[in-house]
């Protein structure tokens, strides 16, 4: 009986690569040619088992690492290869599956090698929702930014309250960010507040981040005192510039000007050949000096500006969210199993969410079922001892505004009592000076 051999050589870069006439045919000619050759020196690597490193591969080819990540991503794109994340710290780390192309090209098989293969259409549906927030860089992004917001790490009802509005409401990632900035804008950056932003857009239908700014432009409060203050000073409404809007906003925010006293002061320039915003500022410090005269005089009762009522606010909120804080603190010294529980879910959150593109559909679900263990278990150990499930959150003068005299429909009901406490809060500053 005879045998047949081919000669073979130890020597892997005298071997052959086989590469697919497909590739030759279809892919290199709109390829970037540093694509190209990335793909066909993985290729070698690949077919002789051999591992390379990125910057070994960038170096030995020429160019950039940078490069080298960018040609794998596109060739993912073009259904070329599939990179398997196996970074356990989320960073970067994959491997490079070649997929067959001819395969891919004629549709042959596909689901052979889907993780996803022999789901339910009902187990698809609810796997592609669980995608949007999952893994998703969109989610990862907005995470980071809305944690730069609110100046701390997202809890578990930030976590929960972003998949909520993603998987159930239907919110756009760029809409809900949108809202974590307007919030920001307005001095509002609470967690809470984002949500009800976003929630209440949804009731009227707003679903994506052009509508929302749309509709802020149509209805905000500042927008408004905007249009009517440009329409009396110029006699036409058009857009402030920015030098424009800053100038109104330190007459509103930092000197308290009531939106009757701008406009009486607008009237003023009705006499001067072009009216411009230097001459109003001029009127309003006019007023504002002759109006300190008057009180060093009277000694009048404390006037409650815009200004004067944020600090209060600002104040007020502070102390609800040290006492949250303080709460925690005792919470977690008194039952250290809820703390273990509350730090454990967090980061099964944000391992599950920023890094949940890091694995396959195991690992995906893995993190799924460690979420829903930890809320039950955490659940279970606020009852026992006796507490409301937000016992961790802060908690309000107001319910309705989170202490913040402003919902999406306008001024809070609560505005008046604020008020009121802010004078009182005032007073006993003033006090303090006066007793020092």
């Amino acid at each position: 009986m005879m045998k047949y051999v081919i000669e073979s050589t130890n020597d892997f870069f005298l071997k052959d690569t086989a590469i697919e006439n497909l590739f030759i045919s279809e892919y290199i000619v709109s390829a970037p040619s540093d694509y190209v050759k990335v793909y066909l020196f993985g290729a070698m690597c690949s077919q002789n088992n051999m591992t390379l490193e990125t910057k070994v591969m960038a170096s030995t080819l020429g160019i950039t690492e940078d490069k080298v990540l960018k040609a794998w991503e596109y060739w993912e794109t073009m259904g070329a290869i599939k990179r398997l994340y196996i970074g356990d710290d989320g960073e970067l780390d994959f491997s490079v599956q070649f997929l067959k192309l001819k395969n891919r090209f004629y549709s042959i098989g596909l689901d052979s090698d889907d993780d996803s293969a022999g789901i339910s259409q009902g187990e698809d549906n609810k796997k592609a929702e669980t995608e949007n927030v999952f893994g998703n860089e969109e989610v990862k992004a907005l995470i980071k930014n809305i944690e730069k917001i609110i100046g701390t790490n997202m809890t578990t009802y930030g976590f929960e309250s972003i998949i909520r509005l993603i998987n159930e409401k239907h919110a756009a990632v760029d809409m809900i960010d949108y809202a974590a900035q307007y919030s920001n804008s307005r001095k509002k950056g609470d967690m809470r507040y984002i949500v009800r932003v976003v929630e209440n857009w949804l009731e009227k239908g707003i679903r994506d981040k052009e509508s929302a700014v749309n509709f802020v432009r149509e209805h905000d409060e500042r927008y408004f005192v905007y249009s009517v203050i440009m329409k009396n000073l110029f006699g036409y409404d058009r857009p402030p510039n920015q030098g424009e809007k800053e100038m109104m906003n330190r007459w509103i925010d930092d000197e308290g000007y009531s939106l009757e006293r701008i406009l009486s002061a607008c009237k003023k320039t009705t006499g001067i050949r072009e009216p411009n915003f230097n001459y109003v500022n001029k009127v309003l410090e006019g007023w504002r000096n002759e109006q300190n005269q008057k009180e060093e005089k009277a000694n009048q009762d404390i006037e409650i500006t815009p200004s004067i009522l944020e600090q209060y606010l600002r104040f007020i909120r502070g102390e609800a969210q040290e006492q949250a804080k303080n709460r925690s603190i005792r919470l977690f010294r008194d039952y250290p199993e809820i703390k273990d529980t509350e730090r454990k879910l967090q980061e099964a959150y944000r391992e599950r969410i920023i890094k949940g593109s890091r694995g396959g559909a195991a690992t995906r679900a893995e993190y799924d079922r460690l979420i829903e263990e930890l809320k039950t278990k955490k659940q279970k150990l606020l009852d026992e001892a006796g507490l409301e499930s937000d016992y961790l959150e802060p908690e309000y003068k107001c319910n309705i505004c989170s202490d913040t005299c402003v919902t999406e429909e306008g001024v809070c009901s609560c505005r008046q009592l604020r008020i009121a406490e802010a004078k009182e809060w005032m007073k006993e500053k003033q006090k303090q000076t006066q007793d020092l």
